[in-house]
């Protein structure tokens, strides 16, 4: 705790000058010297101090630096873990206890915990606030606080679909902790999961199998969990339908694997994602009604909307695809998805068939494309370059859609 700022504080808010205040304490030069945190005071010195300023020292100084600092790193495992229901009652305590008396570094490691917190108990507001003010905590952290600075920013960047800048956070991480000797199996399957979400399932396989291993060594079975069912996702974006139906039906008929309604909810959301891919729509859209039922965060609901609007869209079933358009569309801008939202945009335009409109190809050219190209999210981008290439080309418009044809193949590449 800042001492000196806390003593300053009460009596600035007494209305006492230094002089009042050191009276039959202390000098006023060693008062002056404690305010200005120049020296440390002993604790007769400190108590004398409170009871003049009526300040409830005790109160506030009841958990000290060291136990403030195990709470918050007992705060991130419980995170890391998935463990909310603790987490929230450590965080609660924490919340109450952490002032602005206490070190400048505690509260930007305190802050940047929570930051962590909201973001994996996908409380809105944590994709609403400044990312500056976390950024320009980086200089105050060292060593391990640095390792889960550079975490933490991934996790926050792949939350909000921006895989290009989440994986240099990941890297950072990942040579920090080697750097420091650190242990951490849980960089290693974010890792796995960015570079499946920039169409890079065969990367990923590498990342999850070493993230594998090391849960198996620690007996962590619901991130052995997660590796499997993103097993299932890199199988199914190389088209290996069958291993990928394997890994997902595995978790769903095994424990202690399926021991929690989420793991049962996303791996319906995910075995809907591989029928889709599939081209089983009528099976795609058992799992998915069933996972966007089930989805309690509207981050993971959005994305079963998602799918259901194209599954109803492909078997021209445009009245329910339209109202999932609909609805993704309202719950995407409350949560600021721009991702979700952009693909809503080009299935609402195949839906109506606009796509050989001038209006879709200027926002595919001026809004779409250089979104994706930023955020790194290869899928829909590949599916736009193919929509855009095939309606060019019956407009009769062939060099440009050989143009689109081109870069389609090069981002299949």
């Amino acid at each position: 705790m800042n001492t000196g700022t806390f003593i300053q504080y009460y009596r600035t808010k007494r209305g006492l000058t230094q002089k009042d205040l050191a009276n039959g304490i202390c000098s006023i030069s060693y008062l002056s010297k404690i305010e200005n945190e120049m020296i440390e005071p002993s604790y007769d010195v400190i108590v004398s101090l409170c009871e003049k300023l009526d300040a409830p020292y005790e109160e506030i100084s009841s958990l000290d630096q060291e136990d403030i600092h195990i709470q918050i790193i007992n705060l991130y495992k419980l995170i890391t873990k998935k463990n909310f229901k603790e987490a929230k009652l450590v965080y609660t305590s924490l919340k109450e206890n952490i002032t602005p008396f206490h070190q400048t570094e505690l509260q930007h490691y305190f802050k940047l915990i929570e930051f962590y917190y909201l973001i994996e108990t996908k409380q809105e507001n944590a994709m609403k606030q400044p990312i500056e003010s976390i950024h320009n905590m980086e200089q105050t952290f060292k060593g391990e606080r640095l390792y889960y600075f550079y975490k933490i920013l991934g996790v926050y960047y792949i939350h909000r679909a921006f895989p290009n800048n989440a994986i240099v956070y990941f890297k950072k991480a990942e040579r920090t902790l080697v750097k420091h000797s650190m242990n951490d199996p849980d960089i290693y399957y974010l890792l796995a999961a960015t570079y499946t979400r920039m169409d890079d399932p065969i990367r990923s396989n590498h990342y999850c199998q070493i993230a594998k291993e090391r849960f198996i060594d620690e007996f962590l079975y619901p991130k052995i969990t997660d590796c499997y069912i993103l097993f299932g996702i890199n199988y199914t974006l190389l088209k290996a339908y069958d291993l990928a139906e394997q890994y997902f039906f595995q978790v769903l008929d095994s424990k202690p694997m399926m021991d929690s309604e989420l793991i049962t909810v996303r791996l319906k959301h995910n075995i809907g994602f591989l029928y889709c891919e599939m081209k089983d729509w009528n099976k795609a859209i058992d799992y998915l009604e069933d996972a966007a039922e089930s989805f309690l965060s509207p981050y993971d609901k959005l994305h079963s909307y998602h799918l259901l609007a194209k599954a109803h869209f492909q078997l021209q079933e445009n009245d329910q695809a339209i109202a999932y358009i609909k609805e993704g569309e309202v719950l995407s801008r409350r949560i600021n998805d721009l991702k979700v939202r952009c693909q809503l945009s080009i299935l609402k335009h195949q839906v109506y068939n606009t796509v050989r409109t001038n209006e879709f190809v200027h926002q595919a050219e001026k809004k779409w494309i250089p979104y994706l190209l930023k955020m790194g999210e290869r899928n829909t981008l590949k599916e736009l370059y193919g929509i855009l290439a095939e309606s060019l080309f019956d407009q009769g418009q062939f060099k440009l859609s050989a143009y689109y044809f081109k870069q389609l193949a090069n981002e299949s590449i």
